[in-house]
């Protein structure tokens, strides 16, 4: 089986068991231009016309106010040969930045997070769907576990508490070795937008402690089938775990 048609079948199965889209939605693309984006991209934009469940969608690029974040617009001509041109909205996130703050990854994306709230609006888009695979699920669970003490991830799907939208994310069951491999057949590997801030995240050793751990590609798999599996009887705090 072709790297593409093994992403499309693996994203086919998140967005039917977890009804990611459903008949009559919009779809709010979030498009940053870098390998998981672009490849979600053109995943979607090509269901679009074989899909069973129909869906509209839309694209648009959160420029923030940084060197390099996001200089690259390459990805853009990209977008326009695949039939889904890119609105691009440029987001002053530095200069948002309270005096005596730092910039740091968190106010970066929640300053995007908010965009793109208000670009689903102008839309009329009710979902929003962003590029997190795999890994980024499984490196947030460790992290969420390490520095705040919950067990805790990137869900699939998330309605939002105080806003009529609804996150997606259709490359949950997609391994990010996986997009490497199909942006590299694709050509776009390259194209990605850095970042100067993302230095010190804490993203990096839950990403190494994954990389130790996941001895072959199936470990990943397993770890991400284990967030959906939780045993009480052995989590400490549970009413199972406190019977005699």
């Amino acid at each position: 089986m072709s790297s593409k048609n093994k992403l499309s079948r693996k994203i086919d199965k998140a967005i039917l068991q977890f009804s990611l889209i459903e008949p009559g939605d919009r779809v709010l693309l979030a498009v940053s231009g870098g390998k998981d984006s672009l490849t979600l991209a053109y995943h979607l934009i090509h269901k679009q016309k074989g899909f069973p469940i129909p869906f509209e969608l839309e694209a648009v690029h959160i420029k923030p106010d940084f060197p390099n974040g996001g200089d690259n617009k390459s990805f853009l001509g990209l977008m326009e040969e695949w039939d889904l041109p890119c609105r691009v909205i440029e987001v002053p996130v530095l200069e948002r930045l309270k005096p005596g703050r730092k910039m740091n990854c968190y106010w970066c994306s929640t300053q995007r997070r908010m965009e793109l709230i208000r670009q689903a609006e102008e839309l009329k888009c009710n979902k929003i769907a962003l590029g997190h695979h795999m890994d980024d699920i499984l490196e947030t669970f460790l992290m969420n576990m390490a520095y705040k003490g919950e067990m805790s991830t990137m869900l699939p799907k998330l309605k939002y508490d105080n806003y009529p939208y609804t996150v997606i994310r259709p490359l949950a069951y997609v391994q990010e070795s996986e997009i490497i491999s199909f942006a590299d057949a694709m050509g776009f590997a390259k194209i990605a937008c850095t970042c100067n801030f993302d230095t010190t995240s804490k993203r990096h050793p839950a990403r190494e402690a994954i990389d130790i751990l996941a001895i072959d590609s199936s470990v990943r798999d397993t770890m991400f089938r284990a967030l959906s599996n939780p045993n009480p009887r052995y989590m400490i705090g549970t009413a199972e775990s406190r019977e005699d």
